[in-house]
């Protein structure tokens, strides 16, 4: 039994020593002022909650996040062991251990019980951002986030954003496009008593002009007479919505009046405006929507990348409707352990242009800037279950000026786009069951400078849009989260349902110069609600798909789109 014991005794020596002598130092084991107490090999496992942890050996072996039993220490002898790694023995107090998997850490909120959340970054493009983050994050860990809250995606929103179209009413006077027509009828000495017939297809049986009173000879030596229609309502040449005013015919050749001759018409008509185009308290933005806080977002603080894109159809920008086509690009940089962040977005679309035409020939397919998006998080209280969050998020006017042009191109009005908006919120996301979670947002719109609008009738005056509240709450399910599968496609599915409530404050606003009519005198206050129906997947480490569509059930008059598909991805860091 002695030998037994020496024998053994001896083989776990020469085991011991073999294995140091293939295993070199952690790089981020500590060099200066501690002393190692061992060199242990270290596996990375993913728990059933999603927890990476690191598989010891020579220690307990359970996941620090739920308990989980993890499976037998690498022994070196395979592929299995991804890392070396180092502890001190006040890392085994709590029988639990530091995790050091390569790509995770404070940027997924999870922190070790030493609180030290450096870790190693292989990946040299993201240098940039683990070393700002590690500049910004103090060495306090907040408590940690149960799973659901953890793992939760960002909720989709909807809406096409602010109430972006209004009614235009008024009339003016505007040409009609200059005519050529032969002249025939009874031809006096006098030639200023003429009576003519005018014809622009030359059939004198069916006249479209006859003349009025009598006519005067021009500087040229040409006769000019007053016409009227032949037919009243036959607006020859007239853009829609316009009605016959007065015209004039004017010989083209100077001299004496004979039948048969050509002569231009110039037809001037009243038009007639009650016409649907984009919030002139927006400016160009209106053609865009406004961004919120709650479109593709979290109330959790979060380091990523992300595009979203938006189809929505029968947008009201004009009279018939329009399909708008939008994407957002942007990002989101979150710091001090993830308790606060600052965002940025850019929309732009494929929309009407922001050069307006009453006459209806406006650009549907214009591509268009929407105005700057900014905004700041900070988490507000942390436990478990339950996270709240506030802070600010602003609106920067760089979007095109929005004009509008009469038929003949005539400039009638335009607002110069001076809006800076700014929306202070509220948000809230909690764990309700082991997979089921709730996250809202309540957020307050107030144009802070508004908008420069001139009329050719001479009105010059500041339009400011009306405020607005937006409220967005959703509820979402994991199928399946992240860790529970291996080997599929998706490491984790996440259905969603989300409302979401926009609510102007104040009753909508009207200007008018004499001519024009801008909104309406007696508009209340426009609200609107939309469902969205959406599932989230998430495809390898960061990367997370949404897909979502949303339906309006708001009035007719007041829906800002038919339906919305919404097609978001996320790459958290």
């Amino acid at each position: 039994m002695f030998r037994a014991s020496l024998l053994g005794l001896f083989a776990l020596f020469v085991m011991t020593s073999t294995l140091q002598g293939q295993i070199a130092p952690h790089p981020m084991m500590p060099t200066q002022g501690h002393e190692p107490v061992a060199y242990v090999l270290s596996e990375q496992v993913t728990c059933s909650c999603g927890q990476v942890n690191e598989n010891y050996v020579g220690g307990p072996r359970a996941c620090s996040g739920c308990g989980q039993t993890m499976p037998d220490p690498p022994t070196g002898a395979d592929d299995s062991v991804a890392q070396v790694g180092y502890q001190q023995s006040s890392d085994f107090v709590d029988g639990s251990y530091y995790e050091q998997p390569a790509d995770y850490g404070c940027s997924t909120g999870q922190c070790g019980p030493t609180c030290d959340c450096r870790q190693p970054k292989k990946r040299s493009c993201l240098t940039l951002i683990h070393q700002l983050q590690d500049l910004l994050d103090s060495r306090g860990c907040p408590p940690p986030l149960a799973c659901n809250i953890r793992q939760a995606p960002a909720m989709l929103g909807g809406g096409f954003g602010g109430s972006s179209f209004q009614t235009l009413q008024g009339a003016q006077f505007v040409q009609g496009p200059n005519l050529v027509a032969v002249g025939t009828g009874v031809i006096p000495a006098n030639q200023a008593n003429s009576s003519l017939l005018f014809d622009v297809l030359g059939n004198a049986a069916n006249p479209d002009f006859n003349s009025v009173g009598t006519g005067v000879q021009n500087v040229n030596g040409q006769f000019v007479f007053n016409v009227e229609e032949a037919v009243a309502g036959t607006n020859l040449g007239l853009p829609a919505n316009t009605t016959f005013a007065n015209a004039t015919a004017t010989e083209i050749v100077n001299g004496t009046i004979v039948n048969g001759e050509l002569w231009n018409i110039a037809i001037t008509g009243l038009q007639t405006f009650n016409i649907i185009i984009p919030d002139a308290a927006n400016a160009g933005a209106a053609v865009v929507g406004r961004s919120k806080i709650a479109t593709n977002n979290s109330p959790l603080p979060r380091t990523r990348a992300f595009m979203n894109y938006d189809l929505l159809s029968n947008v009201p920008l004009n009279n018939a409707g329009l399909n708008v086509s939008r994407f957002t690009p942007g990002m989101e940089f979150a710091f001090f352990n993830n308790s606060a962040s600052i965002e940025f977005r850019v929309p732009y679309a494929s929309t009407l242009s922001t050069d307006v035409r009453s006459d209806g020939t406006t650009n549907t397919s214009a591509i268009e800037l929407g105005d700057i998006f900014l905004a700041y998080k900070q988490v507000l209280f942390q436990s478990t279950d339950i996270v709240f969050s506030g802070g600010v998020s602003v609106t920067l006017p760089s979007t095109n000026d929005l004009s509008l042009r009469l038929a003949d191109g005539t400039p009638a009005m335009v607002v110069e786009n001076q809006s800076v908006h700014v929306m202070p919120y509220f948000a809230s996301i909690a764990n309700l069951t082991d997979r089921v979670f709730y996250h809202g947002f309540i957020q307050v719109d107030v144009d802070a400078t508004g908008n420069q609008l001139f009329t050719n009738q001479g009105l010059n005056t500041r339009l400011r849009d009306t405020a607005r509240m937006y409220t967005d709450g959703g509820l979402g399910y994991f199928l399946r989260r992240r860790g529970e599968k291996r080997d599929v496609l998706f490491d984790s599915i996440v259905p969603t349902i989300e409302l979401h409530y926009e609510q102007q404050l104040e009753n909508g606003r009207s200007v008018t110069d004499g001519i024009f009519v801008l909104g309406n005198p007696n508009a209340g206050k426009q609200s609107n609600l939309n469902m969205v129906f959406g599932t989230t997947l998430e495809a390898g480490i960061g990367n997370a798909f949404s897909i979502g569509y949303a339906v309006p059930f708001s009035d007719s008059d007041e829906s800002m789109f038919d339906g919305q598909l919404r097609a978001i991805w996320n790459r958290y860091f």
